[in-house]
């Protein structure tokens, strides 16, 4: 395999493991390499749950959303994710994490949830794939 820059190529590399960025099976087994924390949040027992289905978090590509009743649950969840993450190797940004309150205390700021030992900002309106949350 060459890396291609502008108009350069790198040297040839033998490539042992993965699949191409982009190509048409990495969501794909992403997905299956993903469900291990998508599995451990279900069997936890936290976060929502619909007409007995869970939805305690919901995953798109890259993007997982948590959804909780109380902030003790969330931060629950976020150790569910950083622990599970690390069996694994995926590690969670904090500074790319948002927290987003809806219901009647949304206007209350709710602080010191963290990741891995990091806090995660607090935000009163978002955009998320492109649509705008209040």
């Amino acid at each position: 395999m060459k890396v291609k820059w502008e108009n350069c190529y790198s040297s040839s590399c033998i490539i042992k493991s993965g699949v191409k960025q982009g190509g048409v099976l990495s969501p794909v087994l992403f997905n299956v390499y993903f469900n291990v924390i998508v599995n451990s949040l279900q069997h936890s027992k936290l976060g929502c749950e619909l007409y007995g289905e869970y939805i305690g978090c919901l995953v798109y590509a890259d993007d997982i959303i948590l959804l909780s009743a109380s902030v003790v649950m969330l931060q629950k969840m976020l150790s569910v994710c950083y622990t599970k993450g690390l069996e694994i190797d995926v590690v969670f940004n904090a500074k790319k994490s948002t927290l987003f309150v809806v219901g009647k205390m949304c206007d209350v700021e709710i602080g010191c949830l963290q990741i891995g030992g990091n806090y995660i900002s607090w935000c009163t309106q978002m955009k998320y794939l492109g649509i705008h949350f209040r």
